[in-house]
């Protein structure tokens, strides 16, 4: 029986710290993307600004490397980290943090999100940023999100032009994508080498009025096929070698064992597609 080239089986996906929670710990993530049967996890490493409390391990000793340790012992794939934002607050050297999390932990790519509203201190934040993280082996996943200083698709592809780094493309979220009023006809419209990591999450068709763009990230995600986004779409236009991130931090489910969210996680991806790409 012939499959679908765009079918993904779980051990083809990757859990992405969110679906545990804003907080969860990398250890834990790791621990549960096994259970659950994921091949990769995406970790948060450091808080969003520098001084925000993190859980750990981090930067300190060995954190890193016993996140890369934990991994290899549970074939879990550390697909990619987060740390600091940029922002008014950031400077090089925070940057280059994420490159030395990025290299110590064994991750070949970083998840860069961006609130600096002066896009020109930006584009030179981020070519030198893109020279170190080039230099350790290292891609840089741009963000754009409605609530964020890069809004849309053509924001960051500016801010990336404008660098002139090589090795920095696209992270497409598909709630932030419908937000941002784009779609599966935008994201097929891309050089697919662009498109360095897509994150997945269901959502209602519309936002309610009475929610903010930040508060539907973070409580009003839902599992896939839960909701109203054309997710079907979405995976339809991405290269069939596209890196998938599940991000679906459930509210109902929060109380729930980590392993657990991992694994209601799971079911759903792939009751998902098993529906649109059997």
């Amino acid at each position: 029986m012939n499959t679908h080239p765009l079918h993904r089986d779980v051990r083809a996906l990757t859990l992405g710290f969110l679906s545990l929670g804003a907080q969860a710990a990398p250890l834990e993530v790791l621990a549960a993307a096994a259970e659950a049967g994921f091949g990769a996890a995406g970790l948060r490493i450091s808080g969003r600004n520098p001084g925000d409390p993190w859980p750990g391990p981090g930067a300190e000793d060995d954190g890193f490397e016993r996140m890369r340790a934990r991994a290899e012992a549970l074939s879990v794939r550390i697909s990619s980290i987060c740390g600091y934002y940029i922002s008014e607050k950031t400077t090089p050297s925070h940057l280059q943090a994420n490159v030395d999390a990025a290299r110590r932990t064994g991750a070949t790519l970083i998840a860069q999100s961006c609130f600096e509203p002066d896009l020109a201190r930006v584009s030179g934040l981020l070519r030198d940023y893109a020279r170190a993280a080039a230099a350790a082996g290292v891609r840089i996943a741009l963000e754009f999100m409605p609530m964020s200083a890069l809004k849309t698709i053509g924001d960051a592809q500016r801010v990336i032009a404008d660098s002139g780094a090589r090795n920095v493309g696209l992270l497409i979220d598909s709630l932030h994508l419908a937000r941002s009023g784009a779609g599966a006809a935008e994201v097929r419209a891309l050089d697919p080498g662009a498109i360095l990591l897509t994150q997945l999450c269901d959502a209602p068709a519309v936002r309610a009025p009475s929610t903010t763009l930040f508060d539907e990230a973070m409580s009003g995600r839902m599992y896939l096929g839960d909701g109203g986004l054309d997710l079907a779409g979405l995976v339809a236009a991405l290269p069939a070698d596209a890196e998938i991130e599940l991000e679906t931090p459930v509210v109902a489910d929060a109380a729930l064992p980590a392993a657990q969210r991992a694994r209601r996680a799971a079911q759903k991806a792939r009751a998902f597609f098993a529906a649109h790409f059997a």
